[in-house]
């Protein structure tokens, strides 16, 4: 079977097998959920900010790949600077289907049509782009105004009727077409079905971008034999559209309209993950002596350290990287200053592990300001 896909290195690189959080078990049952939905479905995959969302996307690429389903990724947040989310959905669909079978092109060729018409209404009918030009853009909104009075009112209105007439067709056909191209898939290059497509990182983008790129997924794309997974974490999209429509604004109801299930992204195991670094640190021997140690290993008396720390400080996955890999800089510091003065470095590592802390988050800058004053 062809495994033909964009992120071809994804299918080595990110797998489950390799999954450092262990979260196997959890990809193949929400594998196995999905793959059952025939009929137009949206998924929110909700996870904090910091969980290991993107990881666990990816790997789930890999498996769906490997069972023969079309699969799609998208990083929304790496397209932040479009102001049409259509153009980039349309466009990751058309190129990544193309590239799962070289051979489906012709078959894409309708659907390529009656995107074009759904853009072309997207952006002529769209007022909030036309404002944003003219205020944003003094060339762009002289050229918006001069095509204003050159045009009578009747005809005007004719246009952005005929545009919002096409455009509604557009999108249903859309949605006919987006069906008989998953059947091709399955029927004709033996693929499996549903088509899933998974869009990353929207509750990183910014908050218009983000509510319209969901209205895109739920009026253009859920169709007959498509899945879309859309991993973020809920309450910081909740929080960026409240920043759109008031802080009263009922969010999460707003946010139940895009969505039919939420699943969440099971709570990393810290004791399994920390387990899978190396705190041997063997060229520090003779160099650098790290204490207290507990249970009679370097090893454990790290992990055992950050384990703590992180529970203490409600440390994201994130942020556990980023400790460990302060924690190693200054690990290579000591030993430059090893053999600048030939006098072996001493070290409490679980004093330095909350300084660290401690300082990225501007509490020991706060208090040693309060000691000055």
């Amino acid at each position: 079977m062809s495994l033909n896909c964009k992120y071809q290195e994804w299918l080595t690189e990110y797998t489950f097998d390799n999954c450092k959080l262990n979260r196997k078990e959890y990809g193949e049952f929400l594998t196995n959920y999905i793959k059952g939905e025939h009929d137009g479905f949206v998924l929110n995959l909700n996870g904090a900010w910091g969980t290991g969302k993107t990881e666990f996307l990816r790997r789930l690429y890999t498996h769906l790949t490997n069972e023969g389903h079309p699969t799609i990724y998208i990083d929304a947040w790496e397209s932040d600077f479009s102001e049409v989310p259509l153009s980039v959905v349309a466009s990751e669909l058309i190129n990544q289907l193309s590239i799962i079978n070289h051979n489906i092109g012709s078959d894409l060729d309708k659907l390529t049509g009656f995107l074009g018409k759904a853009l072309k209404g997207a952006v002529i009918a769209g007022a909030g782009l036309a404002s944003k030009h003219l205020v944003d853009d003094s060339a762009a909104g002289r050229e918006v105004v001069k095509a204003f009075f050159d045009t009578s009112p009747k005809d005007f209105l004719t246009s952005i009727k005929k545009d919002h007439e096409e455009q509604v067709e557009a999108i249903k056909s859309i949605r006919k077409e987006l069906g008989l191209v998953a059947e091709v898939l399955e029927q004709t290059h033996a693929k499996e079905l549903p088509v899933i497509v998974l869009i990353d990182e929207l509750d990183r983008c910014r908050p218009n971008y983000a509510i319209e790129m969901l209205e895109v997924i739920k009026h253009f794309f859920t169709t007959k034999n498509f899945v879309f997974v859309v991993a973020t974490d809920t309450t910081q999209l909740q929080e960026s559209i409240k920043s759109v429509y008031g802080s009263n604004f009922d969010s999460n109801t707003y946010l139940k309209r895009f969505f039919n299930r939420e699943a969440k992204l099971a709570e990393p195991n810290l004791v399994h993950y920390l387990g899978l670094n190396d705190f041997k640190f063997v060229d520090l021997v003779g160099k650098v002596e790290i204490y207290p140690v507990i249970e009679n290993s370097q090893n454990k008396t790290i992990a055992q350290y950050i384990e703590w720390i992180a529970k203490v400080y409600n440390l994201s996955l994130r942020d556990i990287d980023q400790l460990i890999d302060k924690l190693r800089a200054c690990l290579r510091t000591a030993t430059f200053s090893f053999e600048t003065t030939n006098r072996i470095q001493v070290i409490n590592v679980f004093c330095l592990l909350i300084a660290l802390i401690e300082f990225d988050k501007g509490l020991m800058i706060h208090q040693l300001q309060k000691l000055i004053l």
